[in-house]
């Protein structure tokens, strides 16, 4: 992860390995600074959209409306061709679901009919008419589409929906027997629908105490325009009508719904004023119970609106669409929770499966490897088991465990696989550190010797360690900076330099004070020594090695000590510096206890999984040293008093600030955002 989150700058691609054998750089340090102002200014300056709250409040609204009429369209022309539709002709009505629910319902209502008449008593005979006109009242249309005659077990006639019901369940292509005289239930249908449920006519037929021969049919043609079939025939019309511009606008819908889906993918998590990544405590719970939450709580939403759509409450529409809103919201709020855990790099490293491999990690060889291979059968067995022993528990028809088990199998190997390669790498960087400090004694044997290399001398004479686009200089010019550097070097001409409030500012000033100069001289002066040395008469290259070092070894020795400490908290230190030694001449003890204040400071409050950037290089005779990180978030409001213009420095960074000013040089701090800037300026050449 690098240090703003997902804007990457121009020190991400550089190494160690890097530093120590390039032998040139593509850029220079000005087009790099310039590219790496440009991008800050637009971070900190510019209005994005992606970090602007209304915008992406109004676009999550937006999603939300293309979701749902996404979803109405999309229902629209799934009921268009599940009746029969097709895109060059329209359904059958009476092939319909529409034509068959009402079917279903109609003859429902005469089955209840039936056994109201069964609990009613008896009726005088001159009664019995008006009677059953009554209960065909209460319980049927009158003068509809719907016939019915309805005879007992001798055949007698129970009742009937008009004098011609006879006559018009003959005619009709639509009929239905329905028969249990002889204890068993009988049908015989012309209808084909799939809406109707012949399962729930046995139930109520048969729960009547006598046996009956019930006959009922529908118009072939829809004489009535009062009852139901007739209300469900204009539906199925209109389903017609609005398929035409359904299928647009679903394709509208879904093109609208996918771009703000994208906006909204890259704007989560963004902040306005706060380039990084910002976790909700939802966030940062275990990714396995996070999944779990969101489909426990999406897909028992979803249910719950399949199950009330498939109920008779007269609110189950209403009810229904509340469900799939909530299941909407749970779904894509958890959804954005998995991609701001990407963003942030911490979907593997939150993972209890994860956390599980990082502590036996921890253990010795022998112990690591049986505890890994442990955990792997004992996790594999279970969702084998699992396969076996749950299948049992489905949803809509799917056993469960055949949808979770493959999603635990995945993210467990993604999760191995993550840690084996996380760990080779701190093991494969550790034996380099090894190697290193194996080096250390050679180097240390060769640092007198390094003194008298033409780029020390250059250095002596105020030569910058910065990238140069020219290189060539004569040895008059080398003298009048040699002369220029150890005048500086006595007067200490920067002391009075307006620092500013950050270190930016700072290296800013230390350029402009030789600007004038720059225009005739070269950055970077490569002399041979032997010239060097007659110019200076034998004296600038001789340093006391007892004062003497490289302050680019310094920093990769005390980076060592506290690797550790920095890498338990995921904390990357990335040093940035010229190929060639920066030779100081000062107290190694007093800028040792000064960058290792540094360092203690990083390891309490620079951010967890973030990288640090510590760049030196040297400009006019002059070192400047900046390390830049980001706090973590309950640190930021500190860090922010202690950096205000007139902060008193406290702990540590005063400490550092003390040792730096009592050798001559400038000890500032900064915060850009979340971002804790320390810079330091000393002379080459302390007298």
């Amino acid at each position: 992860m690098g240090l703003f989150g997902k804007k990457k700058d121009f020190w991400d691609e550089v190494d160690e390995a890097s530093i120590g054998e390039s032998e040139h750089q593509t850029l220079s340090e000005e087009e790099e600074a310039d590219i790496q102002r440009e991008l800050d200014e637009m971070e900190a300056d510019g209005w994005h959209p992606t970090r602007s709250t209304p915008v992406k409040a109004v676009v999550r609204i937006l999603l939300f409306i293309s979701a749902i009429v996404m979803l109405v369209s999309g229902y629209t022309i799934y009921t268009y061709f599940s009746n029969g539709g097709t895109m060059s002709s329209e359904p059958d009505y009476y092939r319909s679901s529409f034509f068959g629910e009402e079917y279903q319902k109609n003859v429902v209502q005469l089955l209840h009919l039936i056994q109201a008449i069964e609990t009613r008593g008896e009726v005088p005979e001159k009664e019995l008419e008006q009677a059953n006109q009554d209960l065909i009242k209460n319980y049927m249309n009158v003068d509809g589409s719907f016939s019915f005659a309805v005879y007992d077990a001798d055949d007698n006639e129970v009742i009937v929906s008009s004098e011609d019901a006879v006559a018009r369940i003959e005619a009709s292509h639509y009929f239905v027997k329905l028969d249990t005289t002889e204890g068993q239930f009988n049908i015989s249908s012309g209808v084909k629908n799939d809406a109707i449920d012949e399962a729930v006519w046995k139930e109520e037929l048969t729960s009547c105490a006598e046996t009956y021969t019930i006959y009922v049919a529908v118009d072939n043609e829809l004489t009535s325009t009062t009852d139901g079939f007739y209300t469900s025939y204009q539906n199925f019309k209109d389903l017609n009508s609005v398929f035409g511009i359904a299928r647009i606008v679903v394709f509208v819908a879904a093109a609208l719904f996918l771009i703000l889906l994208i906006f909204s993918i890259i704007a989560t998590g963004n902040v306005s004023g706060y380039p990084r990544i910002k976790l909700s405590l939802f966030d940062k719970i275990f990714t396995e119970i996070a999944i779990i939450i969101t489909v426990v709580l999406g897909g028992g939403s979803i249910y719950g609106a399949w199950y009330l759509l498939g109920s008779t409450y007269s609110f189950r529409m209403i009810a229904a669409a509340g469900a799939l809103a909530l299941a909407y919201i749970f779904i894509i709020r958890g959804y954005f929770s998995f991609v701001r855990r990407i963003k942030a790099g911490t979907f593997i490293s939150n993972m209890l499966i994860y956390r599980i491999f990082e502590t036996i990690g921890c253990l010795p060889t022998v112990p690591r490897i049986l505890l890994i291979i442990l955990v792997l059968v004992l996790l594999n067995g279970g969702l084998v088991l699992a396969l076996f022993k749950l299948d049992a528990y489905e949803l809509f028809g799917i056993p469960v465990v055949y949808v979770f088990v493959p999603i635990i199998f995945v993210l467990e190997n993604i999760c191995f696989i993550s840690w084996v390669i996380r760990k080779g790498n701190a093991e494969y960087e550790d034996d380099e550190e090894d190697e290193d400090d194996g080096e250390e004694s050679e180097e240390s044997d060769k640092e007198s010797e390094v003194l008298e290399t033409p780029y020390s001398a250059a250095s002596a004479v105020g030569g910058d360690t910065r990238p140069a686009k020219d290189l060539g200089a004569d040895l008059a010019k080398a003298a009048a900076i040699a002369k220029e550097t150890h005048a500086s070097a006595v007067s200490d001409d920067w002391e009075h330099m307006d620092l500013g409030a950050s270190v930016d500012m700072a290296i800013s000033s230390a350029g402009e004070a030789s600007e004038a100069k720059e225009e005739e001289k070269d950055q970077t002066v490569m002399l041979p020594k032997d010239e060097i040395e007659s110019l200076l008469g034998g004296t600038s290259a001789l340093r006391n090695s007892a004062t003497s070092f490289d302050f680019i070894q310094l920093n990769k020795d005390i980076r060592k000590l506290h690797r550790a400490i920095l890498k338990e908290n995921g904390v990357a230190v990335t040093l940035r510096a010229p190929d060639k030694p920066i030779v100081l001449e000062m107290n190694r003890g007093d800028m040792w206890k000064a960058i290792s204040m540094i360092y203690d400071n990083l390891e309490q409050y620079a951010e967890p999984d973030s990288r640090v950037y510590a760049e030196m290089y040297t400009q006019d005779g002059k070192l400047i040293y900046i390390v830049k990180n980001a706090v973590k978030a309950e640190a930021v409001d500190a860090a922010k008093a202690v950096s205000a213009p007139g902060a008193e420095l406290t702990g540590g960074l005063k400490t550092a600030k003390e040792i730096v000013e009592k050798n001559h040089g400038k000890f500032v701090v900064a915060m850009d955002g979340n971002i804790f800037k320390t810079g330091i300026l000393l002379n080459m050449i302390q007298e």
